[in-house]
């Protein structure tokens, strides 16, 4: 039961992001918004999680990782529904193009700030409620709840669009406080040896831990690179012609991508038990291999059987990063390693969509072969370190 509803705080977080890029980017221009201001206003929250994350990681070890857990959905909702009613009060005019580009940016910082505590807190509880064998596959519940909410995002904005263009989004900030409140009422704080005496800063720069951050930093720099071009890739390679021809073929190769991911965690994960060094020691070798073929790839066939490929190296990717590095400290500094962990996706997440573009720019097959690269080396990287197993940190 604890699991379950910790999952469903976090499958409502994901749908909140799906819809940001669904309502939000569309309504940009509607606003007055220039492309450079929409893309700070999705960079600073990114930037406010970088920053933020690990000290909520860290005080998830003296508060609890149910009390900075709910204050994440909490601050989530506020700042989610802050940035519904300022795109609201564009839309009707109530505000000039500069104050109106302040207070959305106002709303996204808020936002940034305490969702960066949902989950830092989840990882710590994961950890906290699994065993060393086990650990893989918790993680990769918790990675999968973040898929499913990608992939139900648009389909609940779609559903509730009819009723008003930022329905969507009141109601994922609503769900978010249903959320907070069953996880007030029912989730138990899990067993733990509290700390004594301040909590120790763990660096990112620790031996123990900095192999994974790069590794997360690499995987989403380079995954939102390709994200951000995908809809360029698919007008330009497979000479897709109208906005919603290219949105409709965009979306399946996404769902194709989310649909994997979904299969391999939740599915695969939870019956054999693959070990963080399996996970990290092949994820990278296919994500290189799929961009390679993603770099030449002209046939939709191609396009979404690539997509899906990379899902599979994102399944296993993400859990063994997490698995690796919590199995790597000590139970005291669970919250300190959750904090890093998800404040390196969010740092790649700053550069990728920039650099995506950038290279795109200069040839539509460089952010693929760029990232396979990265990727190929990020491969071989791990082949040099001791990543640890099951019960051998």
């Amino acid at each position: 039961m604890n699991r379950t509803l910790l999952l469903f705080g976090l499958v409502t977080y994901g749908m909140g992001q799906s819809l940001l890029y669904v309502i939000f980017g569309p309504l940009a221009r509607d606003i007055g918004l220039s492309e450079t201001q929409f893309g700070i206003l999705i960079a600073s929250s990114n930037i406010a999680i970088v920053l933020c994350a690990p000290a909520w990681g860290r005080a998830s070890e003296s508060f609890g990782r149910k009390a900075i857990y709910l204050l994440g959905l909490g601050g989530y909702a506020v700042g989610y529904c802050a940035l519904a009613y300022g795109i609201q009060a564009g839309l009707n005019g109530w505000l000039a193009p500069v104050p109106l580009f302040l207070v959305l940016l106002g709303a996204r910082l808020v936002y940034g700030v305490m969702a960066a505590a949902i989950q830092p807190a989840a990882t710590a509880y994961i950890a906290d409620t699994t065993d060393a064998g086990g650990r893989s596959q918790g993680m990769a519940l918790l990675a999968a709840a973040g898929g499913i909410g990608t992939v139900v995002g648009p389909a609940f904005g779609g559903a509730l669009a009819g009723f008003g263009a930022l329905v969507p989004m009141y109601a994922a900030a609503a769900l978010a406080v249903v959320a907070g409140a069953i996880t007030l009422w029912r989730l138990d704080e899990p067993a733990r040896q509290p700390a004594s005496g301040p909590v120790a800063r763990l660096r990112a720069t620790d031996r123990r831990v900095f192999p994974y951050l790069l590794g997360w930093f690499i995987l989403f720099m380079v995954f939102t690179g390709i994200q951000v071009v995908t809809p360029f890739l698919i007008e330009d390679r497979l000479a897709v012609d109208g906005r919603l021809a290219v949105t409709r073929v965009a979306m399946l190769a996404l769902l194709a991508m989310a649909l994997m991911t979904m299969i391999i965690q939740i599915g695969v994960m939870q019956i054999w038990k693959l070990t963080p060094k399996f996970l990290l020691r092949s994820s990278y070798f296919i994500f290189a291999a799929v961009l390679l073929g993603l770099a030449f790839a002209d046939s939709y066939a191609e396009v979404y059987l690539l997509y899906a490929g990379m899902g599979l190296a994102a399944a296993l990717g993400m859990p063994g990063l997490n698995t690796a590095a919590s199995l790597n400290v000590d139970a005291s500094e669970q919250g300190a390693v959750a904090g890093l962990l998800a404040a390196a996706p969010a740092f790649g997440m700053i550069f990728g969509p920039s650099l995506g573009g950038y290279l795109y720019g200069v040839s539509n097959s460089l952010p693929m072969l760029v990232g396979a690269a990265l990727s190929l080396l990020c491969g071989l990287y791990f082949l040099t370190v001791n990543v640890p197993e099951a019960g051998k940190p």
